[in-house]
Order: structure tokens, then sequence, then C-alpha cells
């Protein structure tokens, strides 16, 4: 069931199934467990805050706590080999965290050569009932490709198209076409030129109304100019 709904549970399941949601890869390893039920206890016992029976970690808190894993290992290496003055190097630090792959919680945290993490990532998807969203389609960073979600009975998860029977084109969506292919209509590029038109004129307006009123502003009055004598004038 998802929270909140209440008398409007039906119109938000339909809304919603047309949603897809892209998260980060939740592989499940018993060491990975194991720290959640942890972070759980820990949670309720100082916080005051208790995670729903099926609620994960927030992946934010999780990425915070690889992060200071592999400053850890990071740091270690660095003063064992260069000594402790090279601790204090933020950069050499930095470098030295990156092209490499980290164990932590039986999941392999990868950094690329710059620096980036390289992940698996998973698209959620309504399921059919509307009770909570479920992994749909996976991508592979290794293979960059997505991959199916396997089913229990060994089947591919499919994805549930609202409205359709299938995925829609992967073409941009215009409002008409012809016989080459998908174009935008004439009345619609007809709109867009004037309008840019007019906002060009009246960005031209503001401008000479601008410059003239700093101009009245900047010139000196009558009064405040001297008069200059000529010679025949002595």
């Amino acid at each position: 069931m998802i929270d909140g709904l209440n008398d409007h549970e039906e119109e938000a399941k339909l809304a919603y199934r047309s949603l897809f949601v892209v998260s980060l890869a939740n592989v499940k390893t018993p060491e990975h467990d194991r720290f959640s039920q942890d972070v759980k206890s820990l949670a309720a016992r100082q916080y005051n805050y208790t995670y729903s029976e099926n609620e994960n970690i927030n992946p934010f808190a999780m990425s915070e706590y690889y992060a200071m894993k592999i400053l850890g290992v990071v740091l270690n290496e660095t003063v064992t080999i260069d000594g402790v003055a090279a601790a204090s190097d933020g950069a050499g630090l930095s470098k030295r965290m990156w092209n490499r792959t980290y164990n932590i919680l039986g999941r392999q945290i990868v950094l690329d050569e710059n620096g980036d993490r390289v992940a698996d990532w998973v698209v959620n998807q309504l399921d059919p009932g509307g009770n909570a969203f479920r992994p749909v389609l996976q991508w592979n960073t290794g293979m960059k490709m997505f991959m199916p979600v396997i089913e229990e009975d060994g089947s591919s998860r499919q994805i549930s198209w609202y409205n359709r029977s299938s995925a829609p084109p992967d073409r941009p969506f215009r409002v008409s076409s012809t016989d080459t292919g998908y174009q935008i209509p004439t009345d619609a590029i007809a709109i867009g030129c004037s309008a840019m038109a007019i906002i060009l004129i009246v960005a031209l307006i503001l401008v000479v109304v601008y410059r003239k009123t700093i101009w009245n502003k900047l010139r000196p009055s009558g009064s405040e100019i001297a008069s200059v004598p000529f010679a025949n004038e002595e």
C-alpha cells in the first residue's frame, strides 16, 4: 500500500502507472544485510526513528559510508608508503582513490580514472497491483547494456506500458507527420517566430528607454554649466 493516498488511492495508482524510477542497483549480500540491521537498530535506539518493514537504508547514507571506508583504505596506504606528512595532501589522496575497485560489505565499489563511481542501475515501475515499485530493467555498466529482471519462474519481467501494448517509438514526438518522417507543424513554427520577434522588439524598447533614463540622470542641468566669455567680450 502506498502511504498517504487515503481516498485518492486509485487515482494515485493510475497516475503512477506511467512513472519510471531510476535508482542504484541494490545488490543483496549477507554483509550488507547485517549492516542494514545495525543501522536500523541504531536509528531506533539513538534517533527515535523506526524504519518500516521493507524500507531500505537511504542510498545517500550508504554512499557516505562507502566514501569513509574508501578514505580509510587510501589514508592507511598513504601513511604506510609515504609517511604521515603525506596524509595532508588532499589532491594526492584523491588521485590514489581513482581507477580502483573496493570490496565493501560484499559489494564492489568501482571508481573510474576520473574518480567517478561506476555503478549498475535499475529501472523501477509500479507493480500491477499498485502496491510498490519493483525493478523491471537493469543497466549493466560493465557490459553497457540493459538486462532483463528474472522472475522466480525463470521468465523475464515485462514492462507494463500504460494505455498501449508495446513500447513507444524511439523518436521525438511530433503533432503531425509526412511520408518522409515526423515534422514540426507549420503553425508551431509561425507561432514560435512571432513570439521571438515580439520578445526582441520589447527588449529593444526597454534598452532605449533605459539608456534615455540614464542619460537624463547624468546630463547636467543648464544652471550647472559655467559660461565661458569670448575674447571680444572682455
